[in-house]
């Protein structure tokens, strides 16, 4: 429910109706505790599971496909000073962000690579390659190992 509310209010943010994305967003979070404004761009089959209790995703975040996000995760960003350019938070492709998981971003552009895991708990301060896992506060990234055929 809480992706198709969010799908209403994002076409009416892309096509400029004013009102309705705020009361879907204040609705939100009342019903789910969640704050998923219409400016974030959420990709095909990604999945907040328990309904994105607890979920705060600041407005700079893009999610790629089939990604996975748990309950009590934050992204947040802001702006290099009252002037600078936004701060960005992109999501790769096939993301696991498990429970707890803060994604915060200081300056520029913080990139999660397509196919990560970011563990319980962890606080993600610098990018995430592709296909690692990230543990730990500050996260330190582990490439996942992968079968090798004999």
């Amino acid at each position: 429910m809480l992706l198709k509310l969010h799908s209403i209010a994002r076409w009416c943010y892309l096509h400029h109706v004013p009102l309705v994305p705020r009361l879907i967003k204040a609705f939100m979070y009342v019903s789910f505790n969640c704050i998923l404004p219409a400016e974030v761009s959420v990709g095909a089959r990604t999945t907040f599971h328990h309904h994105g209790w607890c979920v705060l995703v600041h407005e700079s975040v893009e999610f790629g496909t089939d990604c996975n996000i748990y309950n009590q995760v934050v992204f947040g960003g802001g702006h290099d000073g009252p002037d600078g350019p936004p701060i960005r938070i992109i999501i790769g492709n096939n993301v696991n962000i498990s429970a707890g998981a803060k994604v915060l971003c200081k300056s520029g552009t913080l990139t999660i690579g397509s196919g990560s895991t970011i563990a319980a708990n962890a606080v993600v301060l610098s990018d995430v390659p592709p296909n690692s896992i990230a543990v730990g506060m500050p996260a330190r990234c582990i490439p996942k190992k992968r079968n090798v055929a004999a």
